[in-house]
């Protein structure tokens, strides 16, 4: 099952929960308060990416604008980055 995140309109706590997808856009019981007004939020993705071998951490968006690396996935594809 997926991982969803959520936040909470009465507390404001971010939290995750593993849900069925049928479930995403229901509201999930806050962890912090027990609120029932919570709704789910867009995460952000993180890949490690670089040329280097080592890699970097980055936000897989910033690596698909071609901001880290120029080639449209971050460089660390086999293009070697341009």
């Amino acid at each position: 099952m997926p991982i969803y995140e959520y936040t909470c309109d009465e507390c404001h706590a971010s939290f995750e929960t593993i849900r069925r997808f049928a479930e995403m856009d229901a509201p999930a019981e806050c962890p912090s308060c027990s609120g029932q007004h919570t709704h789910r939020i867009l995460s952000t993705f993180f890949a490690f990416v670089g040329n280097d071998g080592a890699g970097t951490l980055e936000t897989r968006s910033r690596a698909l604008a071609g901001q880290s690396g120029g080639c449209g996935c971050g460089g660390a594809c086999a293009c070697g980055g341009h």
